[in-house]
C-alpha cells in the first residue's frame, strides 16, 4: 500500500513508515512548530484559528501526518511566513517583513511614472545610507604613519628608513591612537616584559619626556632604541643588558612611546576594507562627505 500524499512521487512508494515520518517531520513538522512558537502560539491556538482539532497540530509537528496544502497556506498567513522561506527557497520574496511586503505593494499600486520616482528616491536613500555608514567607519577609526623603523630593545640598532610604507596603520580610535605620530616596531628583548620583540608601539613626537616615560631615542651609529628614562641614563628593563647614557652617546630624543598596540586595537578585514573606501570617497570632496556626520 502507498503512502497517503508520496503515491505520485517516484520512488517514495518503497519509503517505510518510519522513513515517512523522519521526512514529514523534517520537512514540515519543525518548520511548522519553529514557526509557530516565533508567532507566540500554542499548538492549541493554531488549531483553533485552523479551525481543526488540536491533535492535527501535534501530528504535522511529530511527522505522523503532513497539513493539505489549504491548511498550509492558511497557516503561511497566520504565522506571517513566506512560503519561499518556510521551503527554503532563495530569491525574491524570501523572509520578507511585513514592512517590506507593504513597500511592495505600494511600489506595485503606482503607475510607470510613479515607479521610475520611487525607485529613483530609493536610490538616493540608498547612497545617503551607504555614505552615513562610510562616515561612520571613517570617524571611528584613525591612522598613524609606519615608516618602517624599528627600535632596538637590544645592544644594536638600525638606520632608519625616510620612505612612509604604503599603507599607515590603521587602528580603532581612542584618545591614545589619535596622538600618535608614528608607529614604531620592538626589535630585541631588552625591554622585556613590558615590550616584546616585533610589538608595535604608538609614539608621540616630543622634546621631552618625565623621568619612569618609555621613549624611542636616535643613538648615532646604533640606530634607534627603545628605553625607559632616568635621571642620568636611558634603563633597560631587561637586567641582561646594559644601559645607554645619553650624554656620552649623544643619544636623541623622539618620541614618547604612549602604548603597546594590541589585538583588541585592530580592525578586522571587513572595518579596514570599509575604513579604506571612507577614506577614498573623502578625498573626492571632503565637505559632502562630512555633512553626513550624525
Amino acid at each position: 500500500m502507498k503512502a497517503k500524499g508520496y503515491s505520485t512521487i517516484a520512488g517514495l512508494d518503497r519509503l517505510t513508515p518510519e522513513d515517512i515520518k523522519k521526512r514529514n517531520q523534517e520537512f514540515y513538522g519543525s518548520k511548522i512548530k519553529a514557526c509557530r512558537q516565533r508567532a507566540g502560539l500554542t499548538a492549541e491556538q493554531l488549531a483553533e484559528k485552523l479551525k481543526i482539532s488540536k491533535s492535527s497540530v501535534r501530528n504535522w509537528e511529530c511527522g505522523l501526518t503532513r497539513p493539505d496544502p489549504e491548511f498550509l497556506f492558511r497557516m503561511f498567513s497566520i504565522l506571517d511566513v513566506e512560503p519561499n522561506e518556510f521551503f527554503g527557497i532563495k530569491g525574491v520574496g524570501t523572509l520578507l517583513t511585513a514592512q517590506e511586503q507593504r513597500l511592495i505593494q505600494y511600489f506595485r499600486e503606482l503607475d510607470r511614472r510613479g515607479q521610475g520616482d520611487l525607485e529613483a528616491f530609493a536610490r538616493t536613500l540608498a547612497r545617503r545610507a551607504y555614505l552615513r555608514g562610510l562616515n561612520q567607519s571613517f570617524h571611528n577609526m584613525t591612522s598613524a604613519p609606519d615608516y618602517g623603523r624599528m627600535a632596538a630593545a637590544g645592544t644594536i640598532g638600525a638606520d632608519w628608513p625616510v620612505q612612509a610604507k604604503d599603507e599607515p596603520l590603521v587602528l580603532f580610535a581612542s584618545p591614545l591612537a589619535r596622538r600618535a605620530d608614528e608607529a614604531i616596531t620592538v626589535s630585541g628583548d631588552s625591554m622585556e616584559p613590558q615590550f616584546h620583540n616585533g610589538d608595535t608601539v604608538l609614539v608621540e613626537y616630543c622634546s621631552e619626556i618625565r623621568n619612569g616615560d618609555i621613549g624611542i631615542f636616535f643613538v648615532p651609529g646604533v640606530g634607534g632604541v627603545i628605553k625607559q628614562k632616568t635621571c642620568d641614563r636611558l634603563h633597560s628593563i631587561n637586567p641582561d643588558y646594559d644601559d645607554i647614557f645619553p650624554y656620552e652617546d649623544s643619544a636623541r630624543l623622539i618620541g614618547r612611546v604612549l602604548c603597546r598596540v594590541d589585538e583588541s586595537m585592530r580592525p578586522n578585514r571587513e572595518q579596514l576594507r570599509l575604513y579604506r573606501e571612507a577614506v577614498q570617497e573623502r578625498a573626492k570632496d571632503p565637505a559632502a562627505f562630512d555633512a553626513f556626520i550624525e
